[in-house]
């Protein structure tokens, strides 16, 4: 029989494991933009009892990413074009001043494999005769970058800050222009190079770089989606 004791070390527990559940529904869109939560429903699929999985939805809701309906009913959030803008910025602010922070404290073993990795994607679609890589392949590393350089800053609130911003942008599903992808990857090889010399400024700049042509695509996506 399980001891109250045992049951309040359990909660916790389930509570995390729904929200990373949820977390994924959403950000995978299997909980579509502007649907309605239905509880019921979510408490049978992920076998969790109401009070875990509304710890979470609870969660989801204060880091924006379900809105309270005049009813009192939630609903995964509609991120709009201003949104995404929004979250950019921030994330300027934020990831900048975390590269900075984060050069020479990334452990060698973990920068090592991740250069490796871009550097194989590019070499895979020279092969290919320029076929460019998977986006989940790039979307893989790009998460894993950005969390090592958060992680490295030495901040938590920082850290937890870039995590929340990066899945609101993450949410407008945006899907990257091909002829953006090498750059992108020739970006983050700078960032990295930057960050193991322990460079702070260089990995601010490289950074800073990298996430205003993010912007700057963004802008020549909207006025100009021909490009």
């Amino acid at each position: 029989m399980t001891s109250t004791a045992d049951e309040v070390k359990i909660a916790p527990r389930l509570t995390e494991v729904a929200y990373r559940q949820l977390l994924d529904m959403i950000l995978s869109g299997q909980l579509e933009a502007g649907s309605v939560v239905q509880e019921r429903k979510l408490a049978k699929a992920l076998d969790v009892s109401r009070t875990p999985l509304r710890d979470a939805l609870f969660r989801l809701e204060g880091e924006g990413l379900l809105i309270r309906r005049g009813e009192g009913a939630l609903q995964v959030k509609t991120v709009t074009l201003e949104d995404y803008s929004h979250a950019l910025r921030v994330r300027v602010t934020l990831e900048r001043e975390a590269a900075r922070l984060a050069a020479g404290h990334v452990p060698a073993n973990v920068l090592a494999p991740l250069r490796a990795r871009i550097v194989q994607l590019v070499k895979a679609a020279e092969a290919a005769g320029g076929e460019l890589p998977g986006r989940d392949d790039l979307d893989a590393v790009d998460e894993l970058l950005h969390e090592a350089i958060a992680e490295g800053s030495g901040n938590p609130l920082m850290a937890d800050l870039i995590r929340q911003v990066r899945q609101r942008s993450r949410l407008f599903g945006l899907e990257r222009r091909p002829g953006r992808i090498r750059e992108i990857c020739a970006e983050h090889l700078e960032i990295i190079d930057a960050l193991a010399a322990g460079k702070g400024d260089e990995a601010c700049t490289a950074m800073e770089r990298h996430l205003g042509r993010v912007i700057e695509d963004l802008k020549q996506r909207v006025f100009d989606p021909r490009g």
